[in-house]
């Protein structure tokens, strides 16, 4: 995806192994409930980005696992195949989502929303595939 250097580095940054995220930015002096001003407010938006990224890749290996697990055991006789497929249809909706959301960011290209309304995009579309994950694998 296309995304604007300094936030591609803002959400690699703020992730952290095993998918926690360090959302709290009271220590730089922003109040993510109310940020002022743009960069305070690209900022937060990155955070809840990589926060919703980090539980889709969790979700996301947890149906992979599931879905290997059964096939090993024998429970599933398809579940081989669904793993293949889950995979693909990760891929896919990865380049969906970094479309969508690079129409999102040139759509707003002209104002100083872009990278926020990238990022709200980003956002809604991880934690709509983390429900559908959840939802089509049956997941807690």
């Amino acid at each position: 995806m296309a995304l604007p250097r300094i936030l591609a580095g803002l959400v690699l940054s703020t992730c952290l192994c095993g998918g926690a995220v360090a959302a709290d930015r009271s220590a730089e002096g922003i109040d993510c409930a109310r940020p002022v001003g743009t960069v305070d407010g690209d900022l937060c938006a990155s955070d809840l980005a990589a926060e919703a990224d980090a539980e889709l890749n969790q979700v996301y290996a947890q149906a992979r696992q599931q879905l290997s697990a059964q096939a090993a055991d024998g429970s599933c006789t398809y579940c081989a195949n669904a793993e293949q497929q889950l995979v693909l249809a990760q891929r896919a909706w990865m380049q969906l989502r970094d479309h969508d959301c690079d129409a999102v960011y040139a759509f707003h290209a002209d104002g100083s929303s872009r990278n926020g309304a990238q990022m709200h995009c980003l956002t809604t579309l991880a934690r709509d595939r983390t429900r559908q994950l959840r939802d089509f694998y049956e997941l807690l």
